[in-house]
């Protein structure tokens, strides 16, 4: 927590180790959508038109939904809890990868136009399902580690 005793250095690091924790998931998400999506493109023929980058979303939105339905069924009121993130946990080397492989692989092997579809929920199933992982199993590991709960 930041103090007006902590020298300048000291604010803007607790500050940007803030920014960084807020920001991962979502910066995270950028990251996989762009390469979902490029994937997608580039074993699709290009460019993706208007109908294209609907199915994606669709296939997005859907990816999503079951996450979703899976946690809550979607009638539950959610409270979220912060989400304690260790430094290694906000670089997304496992998501990314998931994503990636799930990616190349419907954008690969899913005929056009469907892969457009299959491709938008490979990046959501993928980028939200493993690092779920990462965040909760990896994190009872580091715990158990150090001898915490």
């Amino acid at each position: 927590m930041s103090t007006d005793a902590e020298p300048p250095a000291e604010r803007y690091g607790t500050g940007l180790r803030a920014l960084l924790v807020q920001m991962a998931p979502p910066y995270g998400f950028t990251l996989a959508t762009f390469t979902s999506g490029g994937l997608a493109a580039h074993f699709q023929g290009g460019a993706p038109g208007p109908w294209d980058i609907l199915l994606f979303l669709l296939g997005a939105f859907t990816g999503y939904a079951v996450m979703a339905a899976a946690t809550t069924g979607l009638l539950l009121r959610v409270h979220p809890r912060p989400i304690p993130l260790n430094s290694w946990q906000m670089v997304h080397v496992i998501p990314l990868s998931v994503v990636f492989v799930l990616a190349l692989a419907s954008a690969y092997f899913v005929a056009y136009p469907v892969a457009w579809f299959t491709n938008g929920a490979a990046l959501t199933l993928g980028y939200l399902g493993s690092l779920a992982w990462v965040l909760r199993f990896l994190r009872r590991k580091d715990d158990a580690m150090l001898g915490g709960p």
